[in-house]
């Protein structure tokens, strides 16, 4: 039997790519999409109006399916579109909420925010680049209208910013100078309300969006902000008063930011269950529900195969369904009565370490069906204890 190092090394992957599902934006199956080809249009389709460079707008988007279904992946896989999209750069700030269950098994955006938008995202690194951004706005000010050096930047903030509110704000930030700790200390304090991470969520929102007009030049620190927020349906499991609350958070939150703004959902519920989980005027303002169902095989065997070619050693050696025929793979999936990317990734996890153990060698050629029957393989994994 090889050692897991040779054996992989001869399937040409780095690893066992079939892991848990993925849940930080460096895991590099983010850049993968689960089948559901027409979702992904529906979905693109928003983030891409929301941005300034297109339509502009604000967006209320929701995901929703069964367990399983790929609702967590497509938010990640959303979120490495938005940031490290090349080919149509969207040059915009996203940030990923898993949960808003946070202390004492509580629902806060307030913890959501201090524990997943600024000590996990880039919103730090992102305000800093801001201020620099201000700061170009505010040199490229006096020169357009020869303003003296003995007015200071804060006056002239006033004139790029109209809103007295977000213009406040950004004064603020300017006074934060480069230090990392005073800008923490401004976006996060030690307590810190539901109501206190709104407004300074939606002001930062609302500062990196606007449109800074300097003579016949038009400045904007970024053309879109996004906010997705997974496993709302934990507001099934909650009280009454708790679930009213992340009702009106949700509702301020896109509300405050009428621009370049999109806020997009998940959960795991039915359509039924809608009613239960949100207030009517959540519902009213959602724009586009996606539903997420279960997978074809054809699906399933196309997100194996990518997941597979997503960690070869040689991108220029065997790949797609190697080490197995594209035959035994799609048998794989043909086990599943209910196929969803978490049940194909916990099923392959389990089949090709299989595999491994029961002696068989990828250099001597791919693995068939034939052999998967001979060595049992399918039928250990999906014996008592198998794939839920």
């Amino acid at each position: 039997m090889l050692s897991p190092e040779a054996f992989y090394s001869a399937c040409n992957l780095t690893g066992n790519p079939f892991r848990s599902n993925p849940t930080h934006a460096s895991d590099p199956r983010i850049n993968i999409w689960v089948g559901y080809e027409k979702q992904q249009q529906q979905l693109l389709k928003f983030l891409t109006r929301t941005r300034a460079d297109q339509v502009g707008n604000a967006n209320f988007v929701m995901l929703y399916g069964g367990y399983g279904t790929g609702k967590s992946h497509a938010l990640l896989w959303a979120q490495n579109y938005v940031l490290n999209r090349e080919e149509d750069d969207f040059d915009a700030v996203c940030y990923f909420v898993p949960t808003l269950k946070k202390a004492k098994g509580q629902l806060t955006f307030a913890g959501a925010f201090q524990d997943d938008i600024v000590a996990k995202s880039r919103l730090i690194a992102d305000i800093q680049a801001y201020r620099t951004f201000l700061g170009g706005c505010i040199n490229q000010y006096r020169i357009e209208n020869k303003v003296s050096h003995d007015v200071r930047d804060e006056s002239i903030v006033e004139k790029l910013i109209g809103s007295v509110d977000l213009s406040n704000f950004a004064r603020e930030i300017l006074s934060c100078g480069d230090s990392e700790e005073k800008i923490r200390k401004l976006v996060s304090p030690s307590s810190l309300s539901d109501y206190q991470a709104v407004v300074t969520f939606t002001r930062l929102v609302n500062l990196f969006v606007h449109e800074i007009i300097i003579g016949q030049h038009k400045n904007r620190f970024k053309k879109a902000a996004y906010l997705f927020i997974d496993e709302l349906d934990d507001l099934l499991r909650t009280t009454t008063k708790e679930a009213r609350l992340v009702n009106d958070n949700l509702r301020h939150i896109y509300d405050s930011c009428p621009n370049s703004f999109c806020v997009v959902i998940a959960l795991s519920a039915e359509v039924a269950e809608f009613t239960t989980i949100f207030e009517d005027y959540i519902l009213s303002r959602i724009q586009k529900r996606v539903e997420l169902h279960l997978l074809d095989k054809t699906d399933a065997s196309i997100f194996i195969n990518a997941i597979m070619d997503n960690s070869r050693v040689d991108p220029s050696g065997p790949k797609g369904a190697f080490p197995f025929e594209p035959q035994a793979v799609d048998a794989i999936v043909s086990q599943l009565v209910e196929i969803t990317p978490r049940k194909v990734v916990n099923m392959m996890q389990q089949v090709i370490e299989e595999v491994r153990l029961s002696g068989f060698d990828p250099t001597k050629g791919p693995i068939s069906l034939n052999d998967l029957d001979n060595a049992d393989v399918l039928s250990e994994v999906l014996g008592e204890g198998g794939i839920a």
